[in-house]
């Protein structure tokens, strides 16, 4: 039981960015070397998983991965009874999200939907993400069915936050906030994503604090307001770099690198 409780901490310190990814890695460690000794196949099963999605954010699994294709082995798609898909499709929409890899996301949040209980908090995650996939979508192509879908993740959001304020508010202003600048309701979507950012930060939410913070910076890019957006860019650029996470830096990191090159040709 002991290492159950462990599991979940660690996934609620991924879901949350409560922890920098290094710490939270030797923390996965720590257990994964105890359970050589005290067998639990069930608690490496979500260790494992855990250390795979936590590998992936800090920089791809490039420097920190290690085999862990075992665990693959003890969940089956194919048995709507195994509850380890439950966490396991939350994990593939997370890893997906963050690597921009964005029909993969829609796929896993589909396969989570599924199977799911709405309502749930890891409903919810799924929602949230799956709801910003959609509005890069809606960005790049008008869809009017997606548009309607992301008003509805908004409302399941409402919902959301009326349960747990604190670790939903964020999420439902960032969704909001990206709708209005999409719709071109621009004094409301700089609003909500300054509201999003204030509300990620008080959460101690980091990594969504940075994700505010980068949404509000490609907005204010596509705007043309330069200046506002290497402000925003930086705070993200901050915000990942103590979430732990290379990858998410560099994505920022290249955005800075522009506006540094366009000053060096002026």
């Amino acid at each position: 039981m002991g290492f159950l409780c462990a599991t979940q901490s660690i996934f609620f310190s991924i879901l949350s960015g409560e922890k920098e990814l290094n710490s939270l890695l030797k923390e996965i460690d720590y257990y994964l070397h105890l359970l050589e000794t005290y067998k639990s196949e069930v608690s490496k099963k979500y260790m494992l998983c855990a250390r795979e999605t936590v590998s992936i954010l800090i920089d791809k699994g490039e420097a920190n991965s290690i085999e862990a294709k075992e665990y693959h082995g003890h969940w089956n798609v194919s048995d709507p009874g195994d509850k380890f898909l439950d966490t396991f499709y939350c994990h593939q929409v997370l890893r997906n999200f963050w690597l921009g890899y964005d029909e993969r996301c829609r796929h896993f949040a589909y396969k989570g939907f599924a199977r799911i209980r709405q309502g749930s908090y890891l409903y919810h995650i799924i929602r949230f993400y799956y709801g910003l996939n959609l509005l890069e979508m809606l960005k790049k192509k008008s869809i009017i069915s997606k548009h309607r879908e992301v008003v509805e993740v908004i409302e399941s959001m409402k919902d959301a936050v009326t349960h747990a304020n604190a670790n939903n508010r964020n999420k439902l202003e960032l969704l909001e906030a990206e709708l209005h600048g999409l719709d071109a309701r621009h004094n409301k979507a700089e609003a909500l994503y300054d509201a999003s950012i204030a509300s990620a930060k008080r959460s101690k939410f980091i990594h969504e604090q940075g994700l505010a913070c980068e949404r509000a910076g490609l907005y204010y890019k596509k705007m043309g307001s330069m200046q506002n957006a290497l402000a925003y860019f930086q705070q993200a650029h901050a915000c990942y770099k103590d979430w732990g996470s290379i990858v998410r830096a560099e994505v920022i990191q290249r955005e800075l690198d522009c506006f540094n090159s366009n000053d060096n040709n002026l």
